[in-house]
């Protein structure tokens, strides 16, 4: 079995997926709006109106919070995508799912909410290209870092098995032959590869 940690098509033969929209909700902050927000700032945190949370989001065949996150890059007011930002944070908080993250040019501010809140819930950086020096600053935090096939080698060397996650985002191809392209740089067997995989996503997803 290969484990396919964030995408947005259904599974191919032989693989356990994440799959955009069936098994995790976002608002990604290229289409964050203001009347998707849920509750307020308050003492520079979030306070989730829990009334207002839609069934959807605490069904438990939602898995995780995301993709959510920052993007300098995009045409959303800076300020509302922190704003939504910080609700999913609590979100995921309050509803104990892990938090998928679309980060770019932004890795600062995700760090310093990381300081903020101190999650229980794990946050992964998903469809990591960034270089190994970034790497390091996501380690540091704890956060789990997902790669797709648009990687950096020189980082997903420098990247240990138990926070390496493996992703195909919105590439249609199944995952395999990331995997084998992973396993034949990192030296180590596929077998070994799918098992530490497999562990991280039950360990993450509560799925067997």
């Amino acid at each position: 079995m290969f484990h396919n940690f964030h995408t947005h098509h259904l599974e191919h033969e032989s693989e356990q997926a994440i799959v955009q929209g069936r098994d995790c909700w976002g608002l990604h902050p290229w289409y964050v709006r203001e009347d998707d927000l849920i509750g307020k700032m308050e003492n520079g945190k979030w306070i989730i109106d829990n009334e207002r949370i839609p069934p959807l989001i605490s069904n438990p065949n939602i898995r995780a919070i995301g993709e959510c996150g920052l993007d300098c890059l995009c045409q959303t007011p800076y300020d509302l995508q922190l704003r939504a930002f910080h609700m999913q944070i609590q979100l995921s908080e309050s509803l104990g799912k892990p938090l998928i993250i679309h980060c770019v040019k932004a890795l600062d501010d995700v760090l310093t909410l990381h300081r903020k809140y101190q999650p229980r819930q794990a946050w992964i950086m998903h469809g990591f290209r960034g270089k190994p020096q970034q790497l390091r600053s996501l380690l540091a935090r704890g956060i789990y870092v997902s790669f797709g096939f648009r990687f950096q080698a020189e980082t997903l060397q420098a990247c240990p098995l138990d926070y390496m996650l493996l992703e195909t985002d919105d590439d249609p191809r199944p995952i395999k032959p990331l995997y084998i392209q992973v396993s034949e740089l990192l030296n180590i067997s596929l077998e070994e590869l799918q098992g530490r995989m497999e562990k991280h996503f039950q360990q993450l997803f509560s799925l067997q």
